[in-house]
């Protein structure tokens, strides 16, 4: 899934500075289904001109952002973009203070625990252990994918407002990725009700096939929803009515004790 940049807000405010806008243009280029990239290719889904795309290309790369194969001439990301991704980790509250929850939540269950934040109308995991049966290897801590197709997107727009709630509703674009997933605007919003009243979201095989997860919202001292934990296992080798009966309990009293880390009240908590 392409990498969503909000670009648009502030655009015309003589503090925006548009080459910066162009050289995160070329940087978005790049996702996870278009990790190696031609110039032409780049200039085209950058909206600029080759001879444009090329000199931001040579000063990415002079920074150490992009690198160039000296065979193919196609362009990838560095691993010196690693650098921001650690510092974000570093200094996120909400990260460290979730860690020793999702390991004993890990532990007691040996499940696989994401914590996600929402991004748009999209979730990002910010924070995984894995479980050792884990059927989907190349999920990884900045994958993206559609908040209401998940379970951790679910629960995290469920306590949104009802204004900021039809917004993620609106900009979801819908598709039937399994058999099971969700068909519009009108399921979702029963869904997301029923999450609202319950304080959990079950899904299964939403987005991935054979995947059963069980999420509950993480809020902050304001009361205010700043994420969401998950824990998910694989059909093969528990069943629905297993999940429901062990990952639920322990799904929501991880995010209450998460959300308390985070100073949450506890009139807030599910």
């Amino acid at each position: 899934m392409k990498m969503r940049i909000q670009n648009a807000t502030g655009a015309h405010s003589p503090l925006f500075v548009n080459s910066v806008n162009k050289a995160v243009a070329v940087l978005n280029a790049f996702s996870r289904e278009r990790p190696v990239l031609t110039l032409t290719a780049i200039a085209r889904l950058a909206a600029l001109d080759k001879g444009t795309a090329q000199r931001y290309l040579y000063t990415l790369q002079r920074l150490g952002l992009v690198r160039e194969s000296e065979q193919t001439k196609r362009y990838s990301l560095s691993v010196k973009l690693l650098d921001f991704c650690y510092a974000y980790g570093s200094g996120d509250d909400l990260i460290e203070r979730a860690q020793p929850f999702m390991v004993d939540a890990h532990e007691k269950s040996t499940a696989t625990v994401n914590l996600m934040v929402l991004d748009g109308a999209d979730i990002i995991l910010v924070a995984r252990i894995p479980s050792r049966h884990v059927s989907t290897t190349n999920i990884q801590v900045g994958f993206r994918m559609p908040a209401l197709y998940s379970a951790t997107g679910r629960a995290i727009v469920s306590r949104l407002d009802r204004k900021e709630r039809d917004r993620v509703i609106r900009n979801t674009e819908y598709h039937p990725y399994t058999d099971k997933s969700v068909s519009g605007p009108g399921e979702v919003r029963i869904l997301l009700d029923r999450a609202a009243r319950e304080g959990f979201v079950l899904t299964q095989s939403q987005y991935f096939q054979g995947d059963i997860s069980i999420a509950s919202a993480v809020v902050g001292r304001s009361s205010s929803v700043v994420g969401a934990i998950s824990l998910s296992v694989q059909e093969v080798r528990v069943t629905l009515e297993e999940a429901t009966k062990k990952l639920i309990p322990l799904t929501m009293e991880t995010a209450r004790k998460v959300s308390r880390a985070m100073g949450a009240p506890s009139s807030s908590e599910m």
